[in-house]
């Protein structure tokens, strides 16, 4: 598997507190195969013709698979169209093409947004993030030709462009508390969804696909389920997270990954963060076990408060 893209063979190591470099905390990743590229050069991004609004957020990705953990059948996927994108040239001259729309499902916080992101630097596009809140108009066809923006500038450059909460455009068209505009953007999206020809990967995220119209799955070359984490991936995540600082080995993250049966990884994520905060703040350099559960308790405090607003 010489000279292909990786998704994934950097090794992390437990840095002290104080030393994380990253800015949300975490330590700088490891490059290996996924190397930033040089400042691209300026692009005209779109904006919404009436509030100015960008209709989307460029980026430029530095991550490896190793900053997430997923199931062997999205790893293996998602590796798969990686490799077919790495191969562009040498499909077209077979009249053949990659892999370039794809629909990600799943619960909140099981990694789409991050997985589309180490996809982005893996085949080495900038990440395209469509900004819905510009997008969507109450300006009669505006949300529409909005949309059309988005897809022109897409199909002119090669990026990763995700359509995160998707189901705000893809809504069942038979759904009697929409009105006739967003029924017409449905529609409009699955036109440009059929005629587009572009090299950038099209990504549809949503937490809802129950809410999806059924014609809209059938435009995507690609469909991944994101699943909540088994008990094994639950210990792999809390392990990961709370390397980033010193921990005592006391740490029991065997029964934590019993008890957090329910929790996605930006769940434990965020209790392996809390954890480090709440020792940095107690004077200490080494998390407890006591702040493992500190933050557990805070975590379900966070979640019931969440439930309650649903």
């Amino acid at each position: 598997m010489n000279g292909r893209p990786r998704l994934g063979s950097a090794r992390r190591t437990s840095l002290p507190l104080g030393e994380r470099t990253g800015a949300d905390g975490a330590p700088a990743v490891k490059l290996g195969s996924a190397r930033r590229p040089a400042p691209p050069p300026r692009v005209e991004i779109p904006h919404d013709a009436d509030r100015g609004l960008p209709l989307l957020r460029l980026s430029s990705e530095a991550r490896l698979m190793d900053d997430l953990v997923l199931g062997d059948h999205v790893k293996e996927r998602l590796q798969y169209i990686v490799d077919e994108n790495a191969k562009l040239d040498d499909l077209r001259a077979l009249g053949l093409k990659p892999k370039r729309t794809i629909l990600f499902c799943g619960p909140p916080g099981t990694g789409k947004t991050l997985s589309a992101r180490i996809m982005s630097s893996m085949i080495g596009y900038r990440f395209a993030y469509i900004l819905f809140d510009s997008i969507v108009s109450s300006l009669l066809g505006e949300t529409a030709t909005n949309m059309r923006k988005v897809f022109s500038f897409v199909e002119e450059g090669r990026y990763v462009a995700l359509f995160d909460e998707f189901d705000i455009v893809g809504k069942s068209r038979d759904d009697p508390t929409e009105h006739g505009e967003i029924k017409r953007v449905v529609n409009h999206f699955m036109q440009m969804l059929d005629t587009y020809d572009g090299d950038s990967i099209i990504i549809a995220a949503t937490n809802h696909p129950h809410l999806l119209d059924g014609a809209v799955w059938r435009r995507f070359d690609e469909i991944l389920h994101f699943d909540l984490p088994g008990p094994g991936q639950r210990r792999e995540i809390l392990e990961k997270y709370l390397g980033y600082a010193r921990h005592d080995p006391d740490c029991d993250l065997e029964r934590m990954a019993r008890n957090t049966g329910k929790y996605s990884p930006a769940d434990l994520a965020q209790i392996c963060k809390d954890a480090i905060r709440f020792s940095v703040i107690r004077g200490r350099d080494t998390v407890l076990n006591s702040d493992m559960e500190w933050a557990f308790n805070e975590q379900k405090r966070r979640k019931r408060a969440i439930r309650k607003g649903a």
